[in-house]
C-alpha cells in the first residue's frame, strides 16, 4: 500500500510537472507567432499647398507598440507609446523616481556627516578647554642632597699633571701635522696615477671607436637592405592580396549570391509596398520633356504595382503641390523567410566558403 502510494504521488508530481513544461512551451510558441505573423501596418500622409505637412503611424503587434510622427512647416515631433504609456512620460517618471532616492540617500549621507561633523567640534572644543585650563597636577618633592665633600689633593701635584697634560697635547699636534703631510703628499701621488690612467683609459676607447665604425657602417648597410626586402615582400604580399580580393568580388560566385539577394529583396519589397494609395498631385517641372518621363515612370509603377494614383502634369509651369496618403503592412516571418531564402541557396554556401578561405589567407 506504502509503495502505490509513493508511486502515485511522483506520477501525479510528473503529470504537473509535464503539463507546466507543455504551458510554457505553448506561451512561447504563442509569443513567436505573434512575432512572425502579427503585421506591422503604416500609414503616411503629405501635403503641399501654403506650407509642408506630413504625418506617420506605425503600430506592430497588435498595437502593443505604436509609433507616430508629426511635421509641420519646419516642426517635428514624434510618441512611443508601448501598451498604451507614452515613453517619454514613463522616462521622465522613472527619472523623477531615481533623482528622489538619490536625495534620500543623499540627505541621510548628510546626517551622518553633521553628526561625525558635531563630533569632531565637541572633540575639538574640549581640547582647547584642556589647553587653556589645564589641571593642576602635583609637583614632585625633590630631596636634597648634601655635596659631597671633596678630598684635599696634596701640594704640588696638580702643578705635575697640568705639566704631563701640555706636554700630551704637543706630542698630538706633532704626529697630526706629520699625518697630514704624508696624507697631502698620498694624495699628489694617487692624482697624478690616477690622470695618466685616466689618458690611457681615454686613448684606449678612442681607439676602439675608430675600430668599430667601419662595422657600424656594415650593420647600418645591412639593416637599410634587409627593411628593403621586407618592404618589398610586404608590397608583393599587398599585390597578391589585392589581386585575390578583386577576383573574388568579380567572380561568378559573387554574382550568383548577388542575384539570388536581389531576387528576395524584391519580393520583400514587393510585400513591403503600399496596399492603398490615395493621391491628388499636380505637378511639372518646367521641362516638358522631362515632365513626361517623370509620369512614364509613375505609369510603369501602377502597372507593376496594380495600384492606382491621381497626377496631374503641367506641362508649361513649374509647380508640385497636392497631397498623397498611403498604407500598407508587413510581417516579420516574410522578412525572416527572404533571409533564410538566401542563406539555404547554394550560392550562399559556395560564396561563405571562399568568403573563409580568403579571411584564413589575410
Amino acid at each position: 500500500m506504502i509503495i502505490a502510494l509513493i508511486a502515485k504521488i511522483l506520477l501525479t508530481i510528473l503529470k504537473v510537472l509535464l503539463f507546466l513544461f507543455l504551458a510554457v512551451i505553448l506561451v512561447l510558441l504563442l509569443i513567436l507567432c505573434l512575432v512572425m505573423f502579427t503585421p506591422l501596418k503604416y500609414s503616411a500622409s503629405a501635403e503641399k499647398y501654403d506650407i509642408i505637412k506630413a504625418e506617420g503611424k506605425v503600430s506592430w503587434l497588435l498595437g502593443i507598440i505604436h509609433v507616430s510622427f508629426l511635421y509641420n512647416d519646419g516642426k517635428s515631433s514624434y510618441k512611443l507609446r508601448i501598451f498604451g504609456a507614452d515613453y517619454k512620460k514613463l522616462a521622465d517618471f522613472l527619472a523623477k523616481r531615481a533623482k528622489k532616492k538619490e536625495k534620500k540617500t543623499f540627505d541621510f549621507e548628510s546626517a551622518e556627516q553633521t553628526f561625525e561633523d558635531e563630533r569632531e567640534g565637541n572633540k575639538n572644543e574640549k581640547k582647547k578647554e584642556d589647553q587653556v585650563f589645564p589641571q593642576e597636577e602635583e609637583e614632585p618633592v625633590y630631596k636634597e642632597h648634601k655635596p659631597l665633600c671633596e678630598k684635599g689633593t696634596p701640594p704640588g701635584k696638580k702643578e705635575k699633571m697640568e705639566e704631563k697634560e701640555d706636554r700630551t697635547e704637543a706630542e698630538g699636534r706633532h704626529k697630526k701635522n706629520q699625518n697630514d703631510i704624508q696624507h697631502s703628499q698620498d694624495s699628489r701621488t694617487g692624482k697624478d696615477k690616477r690622470s695618466g690612467n685616466a689618458v690611457i683609459s681615454s686613448i684606449k676607447a678612442f681607439w676602439q671607436k675608430i675600430k668599430a665604425i667601419p662595422s657600424k657602417i656594415k650593420d647600418t648597410f645591412s639593416k637599410i637592405g634587409s627593411s628593403i626586402k621586407k618592404a618589398r615582400e610586404s608590397a608583393r604580399n599587398t599585390k597578391d592580396k589585392f589581386t585575390k580580393v578583386k577576383d573574388f568580388v568579380f567572380s561568378e560566385i559573387t554574382k550568383n549570391m548577388l542575384g539570388v539577394a536581389k531576387d528576395s529583396l524584391f519580393r520583400l519589397l514587393l510585400k513591403l509596398k503600399p496596399r492603398k494609395i490615395k493621391s491628388d498631385i499636380l505637378f511639372g517641372t518646367g521641362d516638358p520633356c522631362q515632365t513626361g518621363q517623370i509620369l512614364g515612370l509613375a505609369a510603369v509603377y501602377m502597372a507593376v504595382a496594380g495600384t492606382e494614383f491621381n497626377i496631374t502634369p503641367d506641362f508649361e509651369n513649374k509647380v508640385l503641390r497636392g497631397r498623397i496618403m498611403v498604407s500598407g503592412q508587413i510581417r516579420a516571418a516574410s522578412m525572416a523567410f527572404a533571409v533564410l531564402r538566401v542563406i539555404i541557396s547554394n550560392e550562399w554556401k559556395s560564396f561563405y566558403k571562399e568568403a573563409m578561405k580568403i579571411k584564413e589567407e589575410f
